[in-house]
């Protein structure tokens, strides 16, 4: 709560007050929640998600719409999907899959194998965060 909501609130407030031109922020899939609708897609509600930490980047985005409407402070939110490389997290499947495989374990599946899940390698969230911040209206 700290980081994702009263930090973030700071922001907003410090982009107001400095006059930033366009505010391009980080928001996760998670905020997809329950809904079951494949493939994802923003012109879909995100009203219902099932984590706590995904509550609280759906409140981000519902506060930088509240600024841009209040302040004309204009933003973009960027839904990462499960974001894998370099010091990555190692309680994520990639790692604990290859982890396994190296030390000739066997993989623990989840779901019974039929969970299905959308991977986005670092760079190409680097690339596309430069690209929303230098063309924010595409």
């Amino acid at each position: 709560v700290e980081s994702n909501i009263i930090a973030y609130t700071n922001m907003l407030e410090a982009c107001r007050g400095s006059r930033v031109g366009h505010l391009t922020y980080a928001s996760t899939s998670s905020v997809y929640g329950a809904n079951t609708d494949m493939p994802f897609s923003e012109h879909r509600p995100a009203d219902h998600p099932l984590q706590f930490y995904a509550a609280t980047k759906r409140a981000n985005e519902l506060m930088a719409h509240s600024y841009s409407h209040l302040f004309g402070l204009p933003t973009t939110g960027l839904r990462f999907f499960t974001v894998y490389g370099p010091w990555g997290r190692p309680d994520m499947a990639l790692f604990l899959f290859t982890r396994s495989i190296l030390a000739g374990e066997p993989i623990k599946l989840f779901n019974n194998g039929n969970h299905t899940r959308d991977f986005t390698y670092v760079e190409d969230i680097a690339e596309g965060v430069i690209r929303a911040s230098d063309s924010p209206a595409a």
